[in-house]
């Protein structure tokens, strides 16, 4: 879920706080896999640029 759609539903009070809790917990666990996911990347980016520069 988006966090948009998770701040719509907080706003409209159409959940419990219990399941509000859990929607905000399971996006923000969506969103850390999508920042690890981007440092991977971005690591394989900086080694290949250490190679290039004729890494050891």
């Amino acid at each position: 879920m988006a966090s948009e759609e998770t701040a719509e539903q907080i706003k409209a009070n159409e959940t419990t706080k219990e399941e509000q809790i859990r929607n905000i917990r399971k996006n923000r666990a969506q969103l850390l896999d999508e920042i690890h996911e981007k440092q991977q990347q971005l690591d394989r980016l900086d080694y290949m640029l250490y190679q290039i520069k004729g890494g050891k």
